[in-house]
């Protein structure tokens, strides 16, 4: 029964939140499911900031609560002083580290948490290693991808993720990519990283009658539908995504249909581009949908498409497979170790024609796919009691060792 009694606090400022639901939703998720067998209390580092509305996007900051319930579990967001537009990015994880550590301290009388456990290697890995090594806590640093190929490229950043990662005392890499590229590239000690990828829950994503989920989003007609769900950003490829659905809408005997779900500030470029295209009439651009909606748009889809440039791994290809629903991504780290012959098709980054030619596989059953097969590879490779368990296991190591 040790297990039950494990005490942890995540430490990760992507968390959602009333502002930003969909933020860092996969780290929610697999926080919930590790709940079930621990303690857990999360600390999300919030940027501080005067209730101004002049300053609308900052002013927002300003509303979020200090401490949150959510799904049962105590979220609190300790301010830390942040700069606009990353001035003084080095000094982010010390700022982060002396929030946390306020809060900290007073949180270790009421739950003396035997371990951290931080989610991405800078601000929040950083700032998590000094309070393990304050307060003489282990600490686990789940590295997603993103802080890994950004902020690695500048030099500081480079240093102080690589301090947090060498200081740390275990290193989840989401995707054998990301463990290569911090091990071969940047040096890290490849012993102490552990592959365990971001799961899914395989409950609430899970195969629908393509027909009922469509009348949910309002989604009519019988055309074939291509579906991206995700950041509306460049760095996602949906410049590639909509020249590769032009090229098919003129050779496919179906109507082609393209649905965009998420925000991002290509949107206007996206529509404007959709419109030279000519697609604009069979491009429908959703926004942001609740998480909860997801699944639908997944099950009324034919094909999930995820075109980017870079991914870490890539939480909406498991999330589609778990609806039986088979995908195309381009080979840019994370995917690659998702997608197969049994789940869907691979191709190159930045290539539209490559891009085409494979959606127009799947969509014309010239490559047949098994829904169940890939509900059932999803389902027993990202299912979060699996993941879960494997996490567990590093918790009850490091805790033993402790």
């Amino acid at each position: 029964m040790h297990e039950h009694r494990l005490k942890v606090l995540v430490v990760s400022r992507l968390y959602p939140r009333p502002s930003g639901p969909v933020l860092g939703i996969f780290v929610e998720e697999e926080v919930k499911e590790l709940s079930k067998h621990c303690q857990i209390k999360v600390a999300s580092p919030t940027p501080w900031f005067p209730p101004l509305k002049l300053f609308k996007r900052w002013y927002a900051y300003s509303r979020i609560p200090l401490h949150e319930l959510r799904d049962g579990i105590e979220v609190f967001r300790p301010r830390a002083l942040v700069l606009p537009r990353n001035l003084l990015f080095p000094a982010l994880g010390f700022s982060f580290y002396l929030s946390l550590r306020r809060f900290a301290a007073e949180l270790a009388t009421a739950f003396p948490f035997d371990l951290l456990h931080a989610h991405t290697v800078y601000p929040d890995g950083f700032a998590a290693v000094l309070l393990g090594k304050a307060l003489k806590r282990p600490v686990v640093i789940t590295i997603h991808g993103g802080d890994v190929t950004v902020y690695f490229k500048r030099l500081l950043g480079r240093r102080l993720g690589l301090w947090a990662l060498s200081n740390s005392d275990r290193v989840i890499a989401v995707s054998d990519a990301l463990r290569r590229e911090v091990v071969e590239e940047y040096g890290a000690n490849g012993e102490k990283i552990s592959v365990i990828p971001n799961g899914v829950d395989v409950t609430k994503f899970a195969p629908l009658p393509r027909a009922e989920a469509s009348d949910s989003p309002k989604l009519g007609g019988d055309a074939s539908r291509i579906l991206y769900v995700g950041g509306i950003q460049r760095s996602k490829g949906i410049d590639y995504l909509l020249k590769a659905a032009a090229r098919l809408a003129g050779t496919s005997p179906r109507a082609i249909e393209v649905l965009l779900v998420g925000d991002g500030d290509y949107m206007g470029a996206a529509k404007l581009l959709a419109d030279e295209l000519g697609i604009a009439d069979s491009t429908t651009f959703a926004g942001q949908r609740p998480h909860a909606e997801i699944p639908l748009w997944m099950n009324a889809c034919d094909v999930l498409v995820l075109p980017s440039l870079s991914e870490g791994f890539g939480v909406v290809l498991i999330e589609a497979m778990a609806c039986g629903k088979p995908v195309v991504a381009t080979r840019c780290g994370g995917p690659e170790d998702i997608v197969n012959s049994q789940t869907g098709l691979l191709v190159p980054p930045e290539d539209d024609i490559a891009l085409s030619e494979a959606l127009h596989e799947v969509l014309s059953g010239e490559h047949r796919f098994d829904a169940e097969e890939i509900r059932g590879y999803a389902t027993q490779n990202y299912g979060y009691d699996r993941i879960a368990s494997r996490i567990l296991d590093i918790y009850r190591q490091l805790a033993q060792k402790h």
